[in-house]
């Protein structure tokens, strides 16, 4: 089973992921701000059982705990320091395309425009396939 790191301020949003993820196999951790996901990635990793995928929040606390916009950049930059070879989405709002585009040069496989789920469990599959 796929293990999935899925890092989103937003308890709802968060929680509605993580169970439509959990429905479709996934084994699915969670942190709300960049400070807990880093945690949780190095934690994973440090322990020989890395996170087959990244799921990240564009917008959230960066790690002095302030909502900034794109902190989730931040994020990614240590994920990949740790592993080059991590696998992540980068999850956006709808006006945030740019930025979420400019998260895909800088290593993030793809991006999700929240709002419809399955669209995102059928683009990880795709992924991890």
């Amino acid at each position: 089973m796929p293990k999935l790191l899925l890092v989103d301020d937003e308890a709802l949003v968060r929680r509605s992921m993580q169970k439509t993820l959990l429905r479709k196999g996934f084994v699915v951790e969670t942190a709300s701000n960049c400070t807990e996901g880093l945690a949780e990635f190095e934690a994973a990793f440090k322990s020989n059982t890395p996170f087959d995928l990244a799921l990240l929040d564009l917008n959230m606390p960066n790690f002095e705990g302030i909502p900034v916009h794109a902190a989730g950049l931040d994020l990614l930059s240590k994920l990949i320091e740790i592993d080059p070879d991590l696998t992540a989405i980068v999850l956006t709002a709808y006006d945030e395309v740019d930025t979420a585009k400019e998260a895909v040069q800088r290593g993030a496989r793809s991006y999700f425009v929240k709002g419809r789920e399955q669209g995102l469990v059928d683009l990880i599959n795709e992924i991890l396939v």
